[in-house]
């Protein structure tokens, strides 16, 4: 049994945890929810023994336990399973299964490799992962597979309370799968499991029980039987989710702006065809490996096209072939990972918000950056967007996952761009500002601006989408708008690949 009880904690300015107290029971899975800031990573952290808490006590099967270091949460059988596994990439999987604890060989300094190998068999025979080679260096497994080994290594250190942290971000439909197959299996044998995530579909899958937090405090608990999502986004957020506002699909403007004509790219994008509309907000549906994110790479020109054309709409409204590309120049790109090639991290949100157009504030002779009319843009776009932040001058690392977005987003709006493509706009943001930044999305659909949209979250695509294309295996198999648009049937068309209807 893990008790957190009474716990407060303060920082200069502010107090990050106010009397939140969480108890957890052996075979259950609880859910800690809450927006980025709400208090999740603090508590976690004095779990951990990152940080020590200014009140209240931790009790393990009612005896009080102090957390002094991250080495005390591990004797006391405490581990992280981390949204990005950590792991030593040139090392084998059993390596680093055991890196606390390295089996030493008969000879001095050297390490018995084989024993390694052969006790991390088990610990991956016990969850099911036997495909995983022990010997393989864990550069050359995959994201999953690396995340059991990481969960293997939890187990070989006697872990009886294992907290995932957004542990599905970057897996695939099967190794999600595979993984809640796992934590199940966790479960039966009677361990203590925390799980956090801002996915709600996935804590009313997995979870029995929930923990939200707001602004510190906790905002509900309870088991998760019987919740409705609305309910526990009203936890979460401080108000009730507003409904969303989809155009009807007669209203939507026959003026094509986007049209992909015969695309076929590698072994994958097979004859694709779509037109964009403008003002419309297109949906690219497909269940991981379809080729979504290999198809706006093509148009784009970031990957070769084999054969087929792009065009664009001119100035003067007329369809324009696209040369290699150019495309990109044209139109706003939001990549599905801000913090790869969406983001100077080092820079402050003035530099991000107009490093698309910088020309525009060059001076004409000698061209100089007018910093002055960077920073009154940038206030603009602060306001405009919402955006959570001291001043404009803050660097972008300094901000909440959902601000950072948002400063992607200010980016190609301040650019002025016709077209924006989207790439999984809310990949890791929580959601008060999932929602914010959906209502960002509809407006400057509303204003004009046609949206290309991909998504992994089939919620995101009903909610937004004025019309939605299926692709599957790099064809498209079907286009589905207004009513069409449904969880179930999105993925019933996913799945069928459109060859069966009701």
């Amino acid at each position: 049994m893990l008790e957190m009880n009474n716990i407060t904690k303060k920082f200069p300015g502010v107090r990050a945890l106010d009397n939140v107290t969480l108890k957890a029971e052996p075979g259950k899975v609880l859910a800690l929810i809450g927006v980025n800031g709400a208090g999740k990573s603090t508590l976690m952290n004095i779990l951990g023994g990152i940080l020590k808490q200014d009140e209240g006590e931790i009790l393990i099967n009612e005896k009080k336990v102090t957390m002094n270091s991250p080495k005390d949460a591990e004797k006391n059988g405490i581990a992280f399973i981390h949204q990005e596994p950590l792991f030593f990439s040139s090392m084998s999987v059993a390596q680093n299964v055991f890196i606390g604890n390295l089996f030493k060989s008969n000879f001095p300094f050297l390490t018995d490799n084989k024993k390694a190998e052969r006790e991390a068999k088990k610990y991956l025979r016990l969850l099911g992962a036997d495909d995983i080679d022990p010997h393989s260096a864990m550069e050359e497994i995959t994201i999953g597979a690396r995340q059991m080994t990481e969960i293997a290594r939890s187990l070989a250190m006697g872990a009886n309370i294992i907290i995932f942290d957004e542990p599905t971000s970057s897996l695939s439909l099967h190794e999600k799968n595979k993984l809640f197959d796992v934590i199940r299996k966790l479960k039966q044998e009677g361990k203590i499991i925390i799980y956090i995530s801002h996915f709600l579909d996935e804590i009313t899958e997995l979870c029995d029980d929930y923990l939200v937090l707001r602004d510190g405090k906790m905002s509900g608990a309870g088991v998760v039987e019987g919740l409705h999502k609305e309910d526990l986004v009203t936890m979460v957020i401080g108000q009730k989710p507003s409904a969303a506002e989809k155009k009807a699909a007669g209203n939507l403007s026959e003026e094509t702006i986007l049209k992909v004509s015969h695309i076929v790219s590698g072994n994958l994008l097979q004859d694709v065809n779509f037109e964009l509309r403008k003002g419309e907000i297109l949906g690219i549906w497909g269940l991981m490996g379809s080729g979504r994110t290999e198809l706006v790479r093509a148009v784009l020109g970031l990957d070769r096209i084999d054969a087929g054309e792009v065009f664009f709409m001119d100035k003067d409204k007329s369809l324009k072939k696209i040369k290699k590309n150019t495309l990109l120049k044209k139109v706003g790109y939001v990549t599905e990972s801000r913090h790869y090639d969406g983001l100077f991290l080092n820079m402050d949100i003035t530099n991000n918000c107009t490093a698309a157009k910088l020309d525009n504030y060059c001076t004409r002779r000698m061209k100089f950056i007018r910093a002055d009319k960077e920073v009154q843009d940038t206030k603009k776009l602060i306001q405009k967007l919402n955006i959570k932040v001291p001043d404009e001058k803050t660097p972008a690392s300094l901000l909440s996952g959902g601000n950072q977005q948002k400063v992607v987003f200010a980016k190609w709006l301040n650019k002025g761009a016709p077209v924006l493509i989207l790439d999984e706009p809310t990949r890791g943001v929580d959601v008060g500002s999932k929602m914010e930044i959906y209502k960002i999305i509809r407006k400057i659909a509303a204003e004009g601006t046609s949206v290309l949209l991909i998504s992994s979250e089939v919620d995101e695509m009903v909610d937004l989408s004025d019309r939605v294309i299926i692709l599957k295996r790099g064809r498209i198999t079907e286009s589905v708008e207004g009513r069409d648009i449904s969880n179930s049937n999105l993925m019933k068309l996913a799945l069928s690949g459109g060859d069966t209807h009701e």
